[in-house]
Order: C-alpha cells, then structure tokens, then sequence
C-alpha cells in the first residue's frame, strides 16, 4: 500500500465498491495510478482499493481488510469464483470466470472455454497486473491458451489503450464449448466481445422450450445462440438474420454442429432494413427474438437510442399474430428495467398490439449481481406474448 484514500461519508452508497472523483476528500502519501491505497470514510476504515486519480472512478474497493492485490489474493478470488460456479451451473465448463466487481476482482473480466481464457481489463490496476493474472490462471486451472480481448471502449476512461492478443499460447482459430447440452464454435479472435455471449444463457434456455412448433426468427443473431437453441426445441423453421459475414457463417456451422442445419436460415442481412419489409409483408413469424448491440453506450445517448429500441420493437410486434412471443433484450448499462417496460409499452402502441408479460429474465449466474451496485445488473428482456 502507498498510501490512503479519505472520501465523504457514504451514508447512501453504503458497500458499493466505487469511489468516484467527486467523493475523495484528501490523500495521504504519494499514490501513483495504478497504485493499491487504504481507504477511508471520515475515520472510519473501508478496505483496499485500486487507485486511479485520472478516472472518473477514482477507486475501486475490492477488500475490506487491507490486502495487497498480488498473485495470492488474485488466486484466491479465482478459487471462489470457480467454486460458486460450480454451485450454480450444474456442472458446466464453460462460462464467465470472473464478473469483475461481483467476484471480488474489480475491472477484470475472465471467460473460460475449456482450457482457453479470455481475459479483458478496464481498471489500470488489473492493466498492470496482467502478467499476474495469467500466471494465477495457470496456477490454478489446466490452461492451453490466455487471450487478451481489451479492445473495447470502456477502457478509454481509465486512459488504457485498446489492443489484443496471445498471452499464453496461442488459441485454435475456433474453440468448442457447450451449453445445456448444445455445442458451440467460438471465434476468440474474431468474434465478438470474448466470443461468445455467456450472460444471456438464461434466456436461451426459456427460448428454447417455448418454441416448439413455432416459426422463429432470430435477429442480430450472432453465431446462432439462440437460433440454435430454437431449432433443438423443435421450432417449424428458423430464420437467423445479422449484417456480420463471419456471424452468419459461424451461426450456420454451430446450426449443423447440432444437427439443425435442415430447419434454419442464416441471413446476412441489415436488422432495421429486413424488419421493415416483413412487416410490410406481414412476415411469417410467430416468435421473434431481439437481442441488438448496447444502443445506448452513454447518457448523452439515451434519448436516440430509446428510439432505436422503440423502433425495432415496434417493428418485431407487427410481424406476431395472436398468441406469438417475442423475446427482447437490451444490454445497455444506461437503460433500466421502467425505462425498458416504458419503451416497450409505447412500442406496443405504435404496433397496435396488446401483450402480457411471461417472464423477466436476466444475465445468468455467472455474472452475479452485487447487491449493492445496481449498475452490476445490465442485461434485461422481457418475453411476451402477444394477447
């Protein structure tokens, strides 16, 4: 420890694990960023944090007692974090190691494909313990490869530099995984984010037992996540549509991977675009599913990208006849479960459609909610029905 951290008293934030700028009253030693500091409430001591005076977050607690964020303590963390994962994924091997502030281990994220890891990190503490976050994986786990996937925006704040690439050994050009009985090819180099989207396997899940029977469209469908898991639930035809070449090619491989590839379509196509004229056409879809890229990125964007949510909505609820389902999703960090339910109701306006609410869903277990940071939560849908 360098130094310490004095912040006002936090009578409304109680255990949440973020400082920000505004809430540092003084500083005791000379803390370089990057650096580990004690932290402080008034008097009162809270725990260590990583700190970072040129982010908006200036600290990130991650213990309560005063510990060092070495390779024992990153150890440590990654134990516990396997272990509730093998609590609560009844025995399956791939999935998100580490959830960041959830599991102890602000600004870190870590997926597991088998023996190959995708390691991403937007705190520059974490940036600066890299090595030792690579060597507590090969501790711990039998690994053949570590990635590094830091190529995403949320890195700009804390000042890091986007980049990627091999830090142990180097991943095959698709790795296979599985998921509730499915098998996947995951393209870590390629793909998006770390390759594949662990959080929404709840929600595949619920997909795949209402679709039996039905005629389903998937869109921005990726590598057939859902899609896939349609056609293994026994939907009459799936049509998987998203405007990326590799996307499409990879969801029509993981399509055969499960010995679907007869019933789906994949479709390189613009999702706005083929909405529109299927809904001028009155499509041919009694379940639709929406799972679009985060539109709202930061506050100054909510307003356009409430737009683009209400339009894409309003767009799915026209093609569903009676009794059809959709499945909607938004990943946006900015939009909240009232805001989402308000978007939808004036969706559903525009469509002239009434619907009732099935079910809620969320991220799945392997990315935990802390109780005490509402902003851990950021992936919402809802399915309904329409009535």
């Amino acid at each position: 420890m360098t130094g310490a951290v004095h912040c006002r008293r936090r009578k409304h934030r109680g255990l949440h694990p973020w400082v920000f700028s505004n809430e540092v009253v003084s500083v005791e030693g000379r803390p370089e960023p990057g650096d580990t500091v004690r932290v402080f409430d008034r008097r009162e001591f809270l725990g260590s944090g990583m700190y970072n005076p040129h982010s908006l977050i200036a600290v990130r607690l991650y213990s309560d007692r005063e510990r060092e964020f070495d390779l024992d303590f990153i150890k440590e963390r990654l134990r516990a974090a396997r272990e509730y994962r093998g609590e609560v994924l009844s025995g399956e091997e791939d999935y998100r190691l580490c959830y960041g502030e959830g599991d102890g281990l602000p600004g870190l994220v870590v997926d597991k494909y088998g023996r190959h890891f995708v390691v991403q990190s937007h705190a520059l503490a974490v940036e600066r313990r890299l090595e030792l976050v690579t060597r507590a994986l090969l501790d711990s786990f039998e690994v053949e490869s570590v990635y590094e996937k830091n190529d995403f925006r949320l890195r700009d704040p804390e000042g890091l530099p986007r980049r990627e690439g091999p830090l142990h050994g180097v991943p095959g050009r698709q790795v296979p995984i599985a998921e509730a009985g499915a098998r996947f090819q995951v393209d870590i180099a390629l793909g998006q984010k770390t390759g594949w989207y662990f959080d929404q396997r709840v929600t595949r899940r619920r997909v795949r037992e209402f679709a039996r029977g039905r005629r389903f469209l998937d869109v921005f469908s990726y590598s057939g996540g859902f899609a896939v898991n349609a056609a293994l639930g026994g939907a009459e035809t799936v049509v998987a549509v998203d405007s990326s070449v590799t996307a499409t090619g990879l969801g029509a491989a993981n399509a055969a991977h499960n010995g679907v590839a007869e019933c789906c379509e994949f479709r390189l196509e613009e999702a706005f675009r083929y909405l529109t004229g299927l809904a001028r056409d009155r499509g041919g879809f009694d379940m639709v599913c929406l799972d679009p890229p985060a539109f709202i990125k930061a506050k100054r964007e909510r307003e356009g990208g409430l737009r683009g949510y209400r339009t894409i909505n309003t767009l799915a609820m026209r093609l569903l006849p009676p009794g059809g389902i959709l499945v909607t999703s938004s990943c946006s960090h900015h939009l909240f479960w009232q805001d989402f339910l308000d978007m939808l109701v004036g969706a559903a306006r525009d469509a002239g459609r009434e619907f009732t609410i099935l079910e809620r869903t969320s991220q799945g277990p392997d990315h935990p909610v802390l109780l005490s940071m509402p902003e851990s939560e950021y992936l919402r849908c809802f399915i309904l029905r329409v009535a």
